[in-house]
C-alpha cells in the first residue's frame, strides 16, 4: 500500500473537497535553516551525494566524472555506472594506453604483466558500466549497491595503478646515489 510513494487521502471533515498528502514531509532543518523534502523515509530534496571519497591520486579528468557519478547515484545507479565506466576509459591514457577501446587497453595491460586481480576489477567496471548503457545480462535499474561497489573498484584501480607506483618511485628516488649506482650495476649484470 505505502510502497514509499506519495498518495492522497480525501478529508471529509471540510465543507469543500480537501486532500491530505500522505507519505510527504517538508521540514525546516534546525542546523542550517534550509528546507528538506522527504517521501516516506527517503530524502528527495536537497539532492544528496553518496559519500565515496575519490582517491587523492585520481587524475583530474577522471575525478570530474567520478564526482558527477557520486552526485547522481541515489537517483540513477545506471547513470552512475555508465560514468564510472567512462572513468576507466579516461584512466587508460594515464596508464599509457590509447583510451579508445577499454577492452583492448585492458588486454594490452595484461600483456604487460598487469596483476590478475586488477584486471578483474577493470573488467567488472567495464562490463557493468557497458551494460548500464547497452542492455545486456546485468540489470542495474535499482541496484545502488552495485554502483557503490564500482566506486570502490575505481578507487582501488587508481590506488594500484597510480598511487602505489608513484609512492614507490618517490621512495626509490630518495635512495642514496651510491645505492642507485650499485642497483644499476647489478641490473646490468643480470641482463647480460
Amino acid at each position: 500500500m505505502w510502497e514509499g510513494k506519495v498518495f492522497r487521502d480525501k478529508q471529509e471533515q471540510y465543507s469543500h473537497s480537501e486532500w491530505e498528502l500522505i507519505n510527504l514531509v517538508v521540514n525546516l532543518c534546525y542546523s542550517c535553516s534550509e528546507w528538506s523534502v522527504w517521501v516516506a523515509d527517503r530524502l528527495v530534496f536537497p539532492a544528496t551525494a553518496l559519500e565515496v571519497k575519490p582517491n587523492p591520486e585520481m587524475p583530474t579528468d577522471v575525478l570530474i566524472d567520478f564526482i558527477e557519478a557520486n552526485t547522481i547515484v541515489e537517483n540513477s545507479p545506471r547513470g552512475a555506472a555508465a560514468l564510472l565506466r567512462l572513468c576507466i576509459q579516461k584512466l587508460m591514457p594515464h596508464l599509457d594506453q590509447k583510451g579508445k577501446n577499454i577492452d583492448d587497453d585492458i588486454g594490452a595491460l595484461v600483456k604487460n604483466g598487469l596483476d590478475k586481480r586488477i584486471q578483474m576489477a577493470l573488467d567488472v567496471v567495464r562490463v557493468i558500466g557497458n551494460n548500464a548503457v547497452h542492455p545486456g545480462q546485468i540489470d542495474l535499474r535499482d541496484d545502488k549497491a552495485t554502483a557503490v561497489k564500482l566506486f570502490e573498484l575505481v578507487n582501488l584501480i587508481v590506488e594500484a595503478m597510480i598511487a602505489i607506483p608513484k609512492h614507490i618511485e618517490k621512495m626509490y628516488g630518495a635512495l642514496p646515489e651510491g645505492a642507485l649506482k650499485a642497483i644499476a650495476k647489478r641490473d646490468a649484470k643480470d641482463e647480460s
